[in-house]
Parts: structure tokens; sequence; C-alpha cells
């Protein structure tokens, strides 16, 4: 599938865009004229209740004719029908197609100049099948012109109405499933005023790049929340992301394909590859996407943003009606890493006049129940508004009690029309009173779990730190490629490196493989290929025991399974039995050509081995893996990743979500690892993917050994897989 990003000069060395391409909006959302073709007049057919729909909507929203199209009615409901779109006497912004066969309709579309057209059929690349993957194909195509298309497979949630007055900054909604999008914009109910819902389908054209971009530029949007069952391109959908956070306006996303049963279901609904699950992780943590797992999470943290200013950081003021509310959420703001810091002196001095001796005062505050119902009450919450300790004010209303959740109810909506510090609050009550929709109409940020509400303050927190300091990982993406990229280029093209071929989609072999990471600055180990004992004998006399042998030959991974690797060989002796062993391992093992044994001084410092890589993860590319190396990679599992392009300060993050960190850092006495020099490493490794990523199928380094701090890292062995 093409590209959907800009397709002029705003292309990065991969040739993969650094903008979202242009499009005017204007017609979509405000257009003058609009034809339904497929709309009838017939009782009981979907389409006539479509064009009834459609036709009153835009109607109310200013558009000024809505023109029917039919091939054998001259009308339709009263209202004049054309047998084509062609024959309608003016231009038009909007087809609506309504027909079973749409792509002969859409073929006259384009030819009349018809800006965006919504296709509602289904039985596209949705059905896995050779028709219907050869049929969204024709689709591509028309869609290549100027004419924009949303769908198949979608509906006309675009021009629903939606109500107005109420408060805050209103909701956009992007979503893949119409079933799915619903009760997010019935978040209504909670006070959460709604801008738009697009409903894509499968996105044969517009995607959600697109959507989410424009709807966080539109003022007045607070917040874009998505249902999504996979990307159509990775990177398009990363520089929306981009858009958003530099805006202040988050996405919050529901993204199903966590586990084998969800990936399987979004292919047979969308058509969408998609991907690896821990990959789309990173994507949006790198990203500053928030990924939610359920509808209610995406309902009110989203709604969240709508309501609440900018979080200064994630300092909680805790006020609870009983201890054991206190504790519990306590716990929960633990397990989230939101700080319950000490009050100021005069809070707590302040709060000892205001509340009995044996509630507990110092955060989380326990007002007991019956002080909610006292002026004491909003005292209490006034002292936490005023704390300079906090950011961040959540409230639990735990029961609807006569006297208490009304008192509280009526405090918390004066305070936050006072402005300062955001307050949260946490419904648990089954019970949705007046109380509870004051609080809404209020514009308070309102949670219906605990740990809902908590996971909403760890967003918000984390959301609004990205947006105070951050700068787009696009800002410096090369766009030539670098003097090392001509040289990796032969080496992939010609699999040489120590005079061996390799043959189409064969690997590297191991010395070949570590020249091209030598071409990129990574640093590799002093090597020797011997071609007969003595050699190696020589090799190993120069180096200086211990050393190691290896043996040399394309497409041999994992050499230590086939005992093709002997390490701590000390002196001639053993290093003649060891190139013996190899010769004879290598020629028992079936289809393995020995093309030389590798000799190498043995690293005796290292602090830790790690594993470096590059692998293809649709729908986003070239993807870097780092993780603790050696043979119990696969076992541990212990690894993170990044899309390029990323940061320095990235890449150091990179490191931080493996257990490296703590090996780094020095344990029981041994000496802290050269974190500086890893981090180079990896952006070596960036650069290397940007470049060369789509001419490598995979590539690793492992293990990348760490050295003490000041001493650097060394790729000790490496495996590349040209594309």
């Amino acid at each position: 599938m093409r590209s959907r990003g800009n397709t002029g000069d705003a292309l990065d060395v991969s040739g993969r865009p650094l903008a979202l391409r242009a499009i005017d909006w204007q017609s979509l959302f405000a257009p003058e004229t609009v034809a339904v073709i497929g709309a009838t007049d017939t009782e009981g057919s979907p389409q006539r209740a479509q064009w009834n729909q459609a036709r009153e909507r835009l109607l109310a929203r200013g558009t000024r004719a809505v023109h029917p199209v039919h091939p054998t009615k001259s009308a339709i409901g009263g209202v004049p029908a054309y047998r084509s779109v062609l024959d309608i006497p003016e231009a038009v912004d909007v087809a609506i197609v309504l027909v079973r066969d749409p792509l002969p309709v859409l073929v006259e579309c384009a030819e009349k100049g018809v800006r965006f057209a919504y296709v509602f059929a289904a039985g596209f690349s949705e059905l896995g099948t050779a028709e219907g993957q050869a049929a969204q194909e024709r689709l591509e195509e028309i869609a290549r012109g100027p004419m924009r298309i949303i769908g198949p497979n979608t509906n006309l949630n675009l021009i629903e109405p939606w109500r107005d007055g109420l408060p805050g900054r209103k909701l956009a909604v992007v979503t893949q499933s119409g079933n799915q999008g619903r009760p997010i914009v019935q978040g209504q109910e909670l006070g959460i005023g709604i801008h738009a819902w697009a409903t894509l389908g499968n996105e044969v054209d517009l995607e959600f790049a697109d959507f989410a971009a424009h709807f966080a530029r539109t003022p007045g949007v607070g917040a874009i929340a998505a249902y999504v069952e996979g990307f159509v391109d990775g990177r398009t959908m990363r520089l929306a992301a981009d858009e958003a956070v530099r805006a202040g306006v988050p996405i919050v996303c529901i993204k199903v394909g966590r586990t084998s049963q969800g990936r399987t279901m979004a292919r047979a609904h969308t058509g969408h590859l998609t991907g690896p699950d821990a990959v789309q992780d990173a994507v949006f943590r790198h990203s500053g996407v928030i990924r939610v797992d359920d509808i209610d999470e995406a309902i009110e943290i989203s709604g969240a943003f709508c309501h609440a200013p900018p979080l200064a950081g994630d300092r909680v003021a805790l006020c609870v009606m009983s201890g054991g509310t206190g504790s519990h959420v306590a716990d929960l703001c633990g397990m989230a890493g939101l700080p319950l810091p000490r009050l100021e002196e005069r809070t707590l001095a302040r709060l000892r006049t205001l509340l009995p001796g044996y509630l507990h005062i110092d955060n989380p505050v326990d007002t007991g129940g019956v002080a909610t119902a006292r002026p004491e009450g909003r005292k209490v919450l006034e002292a936490l508004m005023e704390d300079a300790n906090t950011d961040v004010l959540l409230a639990p209303i735990t029961g609807v009690f006569p006297g208490m959740s009304d008192a509280i109810t009526r405090d918390l909506i004066a305070l936050h029309a006072q402005g300062g510090k955001p307050i949260v609050v946490a419904w648990t009550s089954p019970i949705r009173d007046a109380d509870h929709r004051a609080l809404c109409e209020a514009g308070i940020p309102v949670f219906h779990s605990f740990r809902t509400a908590v996971r909403g303050i760890r967003a918000m927190a984390d959301f609004w730190a990205l947006h105070r300091d951050y700068r787009s990982p696009f800002a410096d993406v090369p766009r030539e490629a670098s003097p090392a990229a001509a040289g990796a280029r032969r080496l992939l093209g010609t699999g040489t490196g120590s005079g061996t071929g390799t043959g189409s989609g064969s690997a590297l072999d191991e010395v070949a493989a570590k020249r091209l990471l030598r071409e990129y600055g990574i640093p590799v180990v002093e090597e020797t290929v011997a071609a007969s004992a003595d050699e190696a004998v020589e090799a190993a006399d120069r180096f200086g025991y211990p050393v190691v042998l290896k043996a040399l030959a394309t497409d041999l991974a994992h050499k230590s399974d086939l005992g093709l690797v002997h390490v701590g060989v000390g002196g001639p002796a053993q290093v003649r039995e060891a190139y013996a062993r190899i010769v004879a391992d290598a020629g028992a093992a079936p289809g393995l050509r020995l093309t030389g044994v590798v000799v190498q001084p043995q690293v005796t410092d290292a602090v830790a081995e790690i594993i470096l890589g590059v692998s293809h993860q649709p729908p986003f590319g070239p993807t870097v893996t780092f993780g603790l190396g050696g043979v119990l990679t696969e076992i541990l599992g212990d690894v993170s990743f990044r899309v390029p392009p990323y940061s320095r300060s990235e890449a150091l993050r990179m490191i931080g979500e493996t257990r490296a960190t703590a090996v780094l850092g020095g344990v029981r006495g041994r000496p802290a690892g050269d974190l500086d020099a890893l981090a180079d490493t990896v952006m070596r490794l960036q650069t290397l993917a940007l470049e060369l990523g789509d001419q490598v199928r995979e590539l690793d380094i492992n293990p990348l050994l760490v050295r003490p701090r000041g001493h650097g890292v060394v790729a000790v062995d490496a495996l590349v897989i040209p594309a």
C-alpha cells in the first residue's frame, strides 16, 4: 500500500514521510452540496432510512442541497432525483455511496470532481479473500486521484448532531467500528461534549492519522478517543501522534490485538495487520498515545482531559471519608507511581483544628465522614486545594449518603468553579443521582472506579509532562544518507566481508556482519580468520590469552547450539584442540560449509551482555530491540523496543525499561557499566536502521559487551540477514 504521508520533498533518508498530506477538510465538514447515490423511498429499505437521515442532518448543519441519485426513479420522497451523479447540474462536494457495487459509481464521482465520498459497502479486504483484496486494490486506484474516500465498510457518524452547552473542551472520536464508538460518544451523559465522530472502516484512503491530526489542530478539541484494530501506516500514525502532543491534545486509544484471538478477529473485521503488541506498546509510549484496555477507561480518561486543566505534576492530595477507602486508594496510587506527599506544615496545622485527633490527617486525609456534612468539610477541601506540595485533589465518593455525598458534591463544585488545582472524583456507587449529574454538568472529571481514577491521573500527569518538554523526534531526522551507507550497501549487496558470498536471502557470515557494524561506528572486537591450526595459534599468540574460537560460515546462526564456539581457550595446545573440534563438528553439521575459524581475544572485564537488533515489525517498519543478551535472551524475554526516529534521551529510556539498568549500575561490588557508550551505540544502530532498514530483514548483535565506565562497549558476535 502506498504511503499516506506527504509525497513531496518531506521524506527522510528511508523514503518515509516527515509530514502528513494536506487535505482540504472544509468540503467534508461543511459541504455546500451532497449527492446520496442509491437513495430510495422504498418502504423498509435501509437505504431509505439512510437517505432520510442524511438529508435531515445535512440540511440542519447548513448544507444547501442534498440530491438523491437513483437509476430509475425521478424523485425520492418528493425530492427530484438524478440517474447519475454526472447528471447533477452543479458541483458536488460530497457523495454518500449506498450501492452494493460502489466501484463504477466512484469512477463517475471522480469524473464529476466530487471532493469526498463515503463508501458504505462491505466485501473488500476484510473478507481475507483474493476477490476482496482485488476489489480493495481497485478502490485504492480510484483514491489516487484528488477525490478522498472514507471507508469502505463505514457509515454516517461524521454528520451526527451533538449536544451543545456541555462544559469544557470537546472530545473528537475516531473509530474503526461503529458499535465500539457508540458508547464513547454517549459520554455526553457524563458532561463530555462531542466535537465529531469519524468511523473509518477499511481505510482504503482516509485513515486514522488524517483524522487524528486534523482534530488535534481543531480549536476547542481537548482530547481524541480512538478504537483501532490496526494502522495502515505506522509512520503516519506517529506523525499524527506527534502533532497531537505538540498541540496538547492527547490521543486515548483502545488498540486491539493484544492476544492471538484479538489479532485474528481484527484481521477478519477490517483487514489490518495488527503487528506485535509489545512493539505497539512501545510506539504508543514513545509517541505520547495513552493506551487503555476498555471503553470505560477511554470515555473517562479522555473526558478528564477535556474537563481538567493541565496537571503541573503527579502529586496527589487524597481526601477520603473512611480509613478503608484511604488504604485502598493509597495502595492503587503507590502501584501507579503517584506520590501522596506529606502536606505542608501550615496545612497540617489547619487540619488539626478542623478534624478530631483520632483521624489520619497527613495524606490521605480522613474526614471520618462526619466532618463532610459540616462547615469543616469545605474548609478541609480548601486547605488541600491550597497546599503547595500537591498537584491534584482526588476525592472518592464511595456511596450515596444523604447529608454527606450531597455536601461534598456541593463543596467540590464550588471549589472547581473557583479554578486552581484540578479536582478528580471517583464515584463508585452504582446509584447515579442528582449529585452525580451535578458533578458531570459542572465539568469535574468523574471516574467510576478507584483504579480508573488513579489511571486517569497517571495518564494526565505523564502527558502534560511530555507536552511541556516535548521535542519532535522528526525534527532532526536525516534526509541524506551518511558516508557509511555506500559501503554498507555494498556489503549487503554482495554478501562479502570475509571473502564469502551469501546468496539471496542468506545471512552474512559473522565477519561480514561486523564489518557492516563497523561502517556505522559500532565498536567490534578485533579478530582474525584462520584457515589452519597454525594460523589460529599465531593469531592467539598475537592477541594474548584467553581467546575465543568460532566457526565461520554463511547462514550460521546459534553457533553455540552446535558446539561451534569455544571460549576461555588458554594456550597454543588448547587452540589447536579447539580448532580441530570446530572443523570436525562443522563437517558433521548438515548443509554447513565452513569458510574458516574466527579467533578473537576474550573480553574479560564485561559488566553486562546486551542484545541489540533490528527487525521489521508491521506496520512500523525497521524496529530496534534492546535487552539483556547472551544465550538466555529468548528465555528471559527482557527486551524493549523503539521505532526510529528517536532521541538520545529516548534511547536511555529504552535501556531503562529493562533489567539491564540494574546490572549496568553495578551490583555486588561489580563496577558500573559504560552507559554513555551504550547509548551512543543504540543511536548509531538507529542510523543504520533508518538508512538500511529496508535492505536488512534482521540484524542481531548478541552479545554486545558493556565494559566498565569509560571503557566503552564491544560487539563480539553479529548476525545480518539481507532483505
